[in-house]
Protein backbone atom coordinates (compact mmCIF):
# COMPACT_ATOMS: atom_id res chain seq x y z
CA UNK A 1 0.00 0.00 0.00
CA UNK A 2 2.98 2.14 0.67
CA UNK A 3 4.18 2.54 -3.04
CA UNK A 4 0.43 3.14 -4.06
CA UNK A 5 0.19 5.60 -1.76
CA UNK A 6 3.71 7.19 -2.90
CA UNK A 7 2.20 7.12 -6.81
CA UNK A 8 -0.98 8.71 -5.59
CA UNK A 9 0.97 11.73 -4.08
CA UNK A 10 3.04 12.16 -7.10
CA UNK A 11 0.01 12.08 -9.06
CA UNK A 12 -1.77 15.02 -6.91
CA UNK A 13 1.63 16.91 -7.42
CA UNK A 14 1.82 16.37 -11.22
CA UNK A 15 -1.91 17.53 -11.43
CA UNK A 16 -2.89 15.23 -13.91
CA UNK A 17 -2.46 11.60 -14.82
CA UNK A 18 -0.75 12.19 -18.39
CA UNK A 19 2.15 14.74 -16.48
CA UNK A 20 2.23 12.03 -13.64
CA UNK A 21 2.76 9.79 -16.15
CA UNK A 22 5.70 11.40 -17.66
CA UNK A 23 7.45 12.43 -14.30
CA UNK A 24 6.90 8.67 -12.97
CA UNK A 25 7.48 6.76 -16.44
CA UNK A 26 4.20 4.61 -15.60
CA UNK A 27 1.49 4.49 -18.13
CA UNK A 28 -1.29 6.50 -16.96
CA UNK A 29 -4.02 3.89 -17.59
CA UNK A 30 -1.55 1.59 -15.06
CA UNK A 31 -1.49 5.02 -12.76
CA UNK A 32 -5.61 4.59 -13.02
CA UNK A 33 -5.54 1.20 -12.52
CA UNK A 34 -3.43 1.47 -8.74
CA UNK A 35 -5.29 4.36 -7.46
CA UNK A 36 -8.37 2.66 -8.18
CA UNK A 37 -7.15 -0.10 -6.18
CA UNK A 38 -5.38 2.46 -3.64
CA UNK A 39 -9.46 3.76 -3.15
CA UNK A 40 -10.85 0.23 -2.53
CA UNK A 41 -8.33 -0.79 -0.06
CA UNK A 42 -9.14 2.41 1.56
CA UNK A 43 -12.55 2.46 1.15
CA UNK A 44 -12.84 6.07 0.00
CA UNK A 45 -12.37 7.98 -3.04
CA UNK A 46 -9.36 9.62 -3.04
CA UNK A 47 -9.61 11.71 -6.28
CA UNK A 48 -12.20 13.33 -8.50
CA UNK A 49 -11.08 13.21 -12.29
CA UNK A 50 -12.10 15.41 -15.11
CA UNK A 51 -10.50 14.87 -18.49
CA UNK A 52 -7.86 17.62 -17.85
CA UNK A 53 -7.61 17.97 -14.29
CA UNK A 54 -8.02 16.25 -11.02
CA UNK A 55 -8.48 17.28 -7.42
CA UNK A 56 -8.50 15.76 -4.04
CA UNK A 57 -11.75 14.57 -2.10
CA UNK A 58 -11.63 15.50 1.56
CA UNK A 59 -10.28 12.01 2.51
CA UNK A 60 -8.11 12.46 -0.26
CA UNK A 61 -6.63 15.98 0.91
CA UNK A 62 -6.52 14.28 3.89
CA UNK A 63 -4.07 11.45 2.67
CA UNK A 64 -2.21 14.01 0.64
CA UNK A 65 -1.55 16.21 3.93
CA UNK A 66 -0.49 13.81 6.34
CA UNK A 67 1.68 11.23 3.81
CA UNK A 68 3.40 13.51 1.24
CA UNK A 69 6.17 14.96 3.65
CA UNK A 70 6.37 12.11 5.72
CA UNK A 71 7.20 9.78 2.43
CA UNK A 72 9.65 13.07 1.02
CA UNK A 73 11.34 12.36 4.75
CA UNK A 74 11.77 8.59 4.22
CA UNK A 75 13.13 8.57 0.29
CA UNK A 76 15.39 10.97 1.86
CA UNK A 77 16.67 8.51 4.40
CA UNK A 78 16.55 5.22 2.07
CA UNK A 79 18.65 7.76 -0.34
CA UNK A 80 21.29 8.32 2.49
CA UNK A 81 21.40 4.68 3.40
CA UNK A 82 21.59 3.36 -0.52
CA UNK A 83 24.70 6.03 -1.19
CA UNK A 84 26.79 4.29 1.47
CA UNK A 85 29.25 7.30 1.51
CA UNK A 86 30.44 9.07 4.85
CA UNK A 87 28.54 12.57 4.98
CA UNK A 88 30.37 13.25 8.37
CA UNK A 89 32.02 16.24 6.54
CA UNK A 90 29.17 17.89 5.74
CA UNK A 91 27.67 20.87 7.41
CA UNK A 92 23.99 21.99 6.63
CA UNK A 93 24.19 25.96 7.18
CA UNK A 94 20.42 27.00 8.07
CA UNK A 95 18.68 30.47 9.19
CA UNK A 96 16.03 30.25 11.53
CA UNK A 97 14.01 33.37 12.71
CA UNK A 98 14.94 35.38 16.00
CA UNK A 99 11.72 33.50 18.07
CA UNK A 100 12.55 29.71 16.80
CA UNK A 101 13.94 28.53 19.66
CA UNK A 102 11.18 30.12 22.05
CA UNK A 103 8.36 28.66 20.31
CA UNK A 104 9.47 25.10 18.93
CA UNK A 105 10.42 22.45 21.46
CA UNK A 106 14.31 22.41 22.22
CA UNK A 107 14.35 19.04 20.91
CA UNK A 108 13.92 19.65 17.27
CA UNK A 109 16.91 19.77 15.87
CA UNK A 110 18.53 17.56 18.16
CA UNK A 111 16.34 14.91 16.86
CA UNK A 112 17.11 15.69 13.66
CA UNK A 113 20.65 14.91 14.37
CA UNK A 114 19.90 11.36 15.94
CA UNK A 115 18.16 10.41 13.15
CA UNK A 116 20.77 11.59 10.45
CA UNK A 117 24.19 11.11 12.88
CA UNK A 118 26.33 11.85 9.53
CA UNK A 119 24.53 15.62 9.37
CA UNK A 120 26.27 18.74 10.46
CA UNK A 121 24.26 22.05 11.53
CA UNK A 122 24.96 25.58 12.00
CA UNK A 123 22.08 27.30 12.72
CA UNK A 124 22.18 30.54 12.28
CA UNK A 125 19.53 32.82 14.09
CA UNK A 126 18.05 36.10 12.68
CA UNK A 127 15.20 37.86 11.29
CA UNK A 128 16.85 39.67 8.36
CA UNK A 129 16.79 37.76 5.38
CA UNK A 130 20.05 36.04 4.40
CA UNK A 131 22.49 37.26 1.25
CA UNK A 132 22.32 33.42 -0.36
CA UNK A 133 25.02 34.80 -3.29
CA UNK A 134 27.74 35.23 -0.69
CA UNK A 135 26.71 33.11 2.69
CA UNK A 136 27.12 29.82 3.37
CA UNK A 137 23.19 29.87 4.29
CA UNK A 138 21.14 27.68 1.46
CA UNK A 139 18.33 27.22 3.65
CA UNK A 140 15.92 29.65 5.25
CA UNK A 141 12.73 28.88 7.60
CA UNK A 142 10.96 32.49 7.94
CA UNK A 143 7.73 33.98 8.10
CA UNK A 144 8.58 36.52 5.63
CA UNK A 145 7.46 35.01 2.58
CA UNK A 146 6.26 38.47 0.93
CA UNK A 147 9.97 39.58 0.79
CA UNK A 148 11.70 36.34 -0.19
CA UNK A 149 13.11 37.00 -3.72
CA UNK A 150 13.91 34.29 -6.37
CA UNK A 151 13.66 31.42 -3.97
CA UNK A 152 11.60 28.34 -4.10
CA UNK A 153 9.22 28.47 -1.07
CA UNK A 154 7.08 25.67 1.04
CA UNK A 155 4.19 26.66 3.39
CA UNK A 156 5.61 24.52 6.31
CA UNK A 157 2.88 25.43 8.87
CA UNK A 158 0.43 28.13 10.77
CA UNK A 159 1.50 29.28 13.94
CA UNK A 160 -1.42 29.20 16.32
CA UNK A 161 -1.82 31.66 19.49
CA UNK A 162 -3.40 31.80 21.99
CA UNK A 163 -4.61 34.41 24.88
CA UNK A 164 -2.90 34.87 28.05
CA UNK A 165 -2.90 37.51 30.87
CA UNK A 166 -2.22 37.58 34.63
CA UNK A 167 -4.80 37.08 37.30
CA UNK A 168 -3.41 40.25 38.92
CA UNK A 169 -4.34 42.20 35.29
CA UNK A 170 -8.11 39.86 34.77
CA UNK A 171 -8.89 41.47 37.92
CA UNK A 172 -8.83 44.67 37.15
CA UNK A 173 -9.78 45.05 33.68
CA UNK A 174 -12.22 41.69 33.77
CA UNK A 175 -11.93 38.47 31.48
CA UNK A 176 -13.16 39.21 28.16
CA UNK A 177 -15.33 36.55 26.90
CA UNK A 178 -15.53 36.58 23.27
CA UNK A 179 -12.92 37.61 21.30
CA UNK A 180 -14.48 41.14 20.12
CA UNK A 181 -14.07 41.93 24.16
CA UNK A 182 -10.39 42.40 22.99
CA UNK A 183 -10.84 45.40 21.94
CA UNK A 184 -10.94 46.80 25.44
CA UNK A 185 -7.89 45.53 25.85
CA UNK A 186 -4.10 46.21 25.81
CA UNK A 187 -2.67 43.55 23.91
CA UNK A 188 0.52 42.30 23.70
CA UNK A 189 2.24 40.36 20.49
CA UNK A 190 4.34 40.31 17.82
CA UNK A 191 4.55 43.15 15.33
CA UNK A 192 2.50 46.02 15.24
CA UNK A 193 -0.87 45.75 13.31
CA UNK A 194 -3.98 47.10 14.73
CA UNK A 195 -6.31 44.04 14.14
CA UNK A 196 -5.95 40.18 13.98
CA UNK A 197 -7.98 37.17 12.68
CA UNK A 198 -9.22 34.76 15.45
CA UNK A 199 -10.46 31.42 14.32
CA UNK A 200 -13.48 31.02 16.14
CA UNK A 201 -14.09 27.06 17.85
CA UNK A 202 -17.44 26.96 16.83
CA UNK A 203 -17.96 27.00 13.08
CA UNK A 204 -13.88 27.57 11.67
CA UNK A 205 -14.73 30.88 10.72
CA UNK A 206 -11.39 33.51 10.86
CA UNK A 207 -13.03 36.93 12.74
CA UNK A 208 -11.43 39.96 12.33
CA UNK A 209 -10.75 41.96 15.85
CA UNK A 210 -9.31 45.26 16.30
CA UNK A 211 -6.84 45.64 18.75
CA UNK A 212 -4.86 48.26 20.69
CA UNK A 213 -1.07 47.80 22.01
CA UNK A 214 1.09 49.83 24.49
CA UNK A 215 3.71 47.29 24.27
CA UNK A 216 5.37 44.90 21.35
CA UNK A 217 8.07 43.48 20.98
CA UNK A 218 9.78 40.63 18.58
CA UNK A 219 10.82 38.61 21.91
CA UNK A 220 8.02 35.83 23.32
CA UNK A 221 10.11 35.83 26.57
CA UNK A 222 10.00 39.53 26.53
CA UNK A 223 5.58 39.28 25.93
CA UNK A 224 5.12 36.63 28.37
CA UNK A 225 7.29 39.00 30.65
CA UNK A 226 5.50 42.10 30.16
CA UNK A 227 1.67 40.04 30.59
CA UNK A 228 3.26 39.02 33.98
CA UNK A 229 3.80 42.18 35.05
CA UNK A 230 -0.18 42.75 34.07
CA UNK A 231 0.60 45.27 30.78
CA UNK A 232 -2.21 43.30 29.15
CA UNK A 233 -2.91 40.05 27.72
CA UNK A 234 -0.34 38.44 25.62
CA UNK A 235 -1.01 36.89 22.26
CA UNK A 236 1.59 34.50 21.96
CA UNK A 237 2.35 30.76 20.42
CA UNK A 238 1.11 27.85 22.41
CA UNK A 239 4.22 26.27 21.68
CA UNK A 240 6.69 28.60 23.22
CA UNK A 241 8.85 26.97 25.94
CA UNK A 242 7.69 27.03 29.44
CA UNK A 243 4.77 28.62 29.05
CA UNK A 244 2.92 26.51 31.78
CA UNK A 245 5.58 27.58 34.29
CA UNK A 246 4.57 31.41 33.58
CA UNK A 247 2.45 33.56 36.07
CA UNK A 248 -0.66 33.94 33.52
CA UNK A 249 -3.68 31.96 32.53
CA UNK A 250 -4.79 31.10 29.06
CA UNK A 251 -8.37 33.43 28.92
CA UNK A 252 -10.83 31.92 25.32
CA UNK A 253 -9.13 28.58 25.82
CA UNK A 254 -11.41 27.34 22.50
CA UNK A 255 -10.07 30.68 20.48
CA UNK A 256 -6.63 31.15 18.30
CA UNK A 257 -5.11 33.55 15.81
CA UNK A 258 -3.05 31.74 13.28
CA UNK A 259 -1.85 35.07 11.24
CA UNK A 260 1.81 34.11 11.60
CA UNK A 261 2.55 31.53 8.98
CA UNK A 262 6.27 29.48 8.17
CA UNK A 263 7.99 28.71 5.31
CA UNK A 264 10.90 26.72 4.04
CA UNK A 265 12.67 28.85 1.41
CA UNK A 266 16.11 28.25 -0.71
CA UNK A 267 17.56 29.87 -3.54
CA UNK A 268 15.94 28.79 -7.11
CA UNK A 269 19.51 28.51 -8.89
CA UNK A 270 20.35 25.90 -5.84
CA UNK A 271 20.19 22.19 -6.02
CA UNK A 272 19.17 21.43 -2.58
CA UNK A 273 22.42 19.08 -1.51
CA UNK A 274 21.55 15.51 0.16
CA UNK A 275 22.23 17.17 3.62
CA UNK A 276 20.44 19.97 2.66
CA UNK A 277 16.90 17.96 1.58
CA UNK A 278 17.54 15.86 4.44
CA UNK A 279 17.19 18.77 6.76
CA UNK A 280 14.38 20.44 4.51
CA UNK A 281 11.97 17.77 4.26
CA UNK A 282 12.82 16.55 8.53
CA UNK A 283 11.53 20.46 8.91
CA UNK A 284 8.31 19.86 6.97
CA UNK A 285 7.21 16.56 8.45
CA UNK A 286 8.19 17.92 11.96
CA UNK A 287 6.16 21.09 11.56
CA UNK A 288 3.61 20.27 9.68
CA UNK A 289 1.58 18.26 12.61
CA UNK A 290 1.37 22.02 14.28
CA UNK A 291 -0.32 23.86 11.82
Amino acid sequence: MFDDISLFVQIVRAGNFSKASKQLGIPANTLGRRLSGLEIKLGTPLLTRSTRSLSCTPDGERLYKWSGVNIDSLDTAINFIRSGKQRSSEKVHIQVPISFFEIFQKSFFFDLLKFYPELELNIHVSDDLPDFDHSPIKLLLTNKKTEIKNCTTHKICNLASGFYASEAYLDQHGTPATPEDLANHNCIYRGGGKSINVLLPYNGISLPVRIKSRFTTNSISGIIDAAEQGLGIAIISEQSVNLTSRKIVKILPQCQTCDEELYAAYPNNKKLSAGEKAVFNYAVARMTTIG
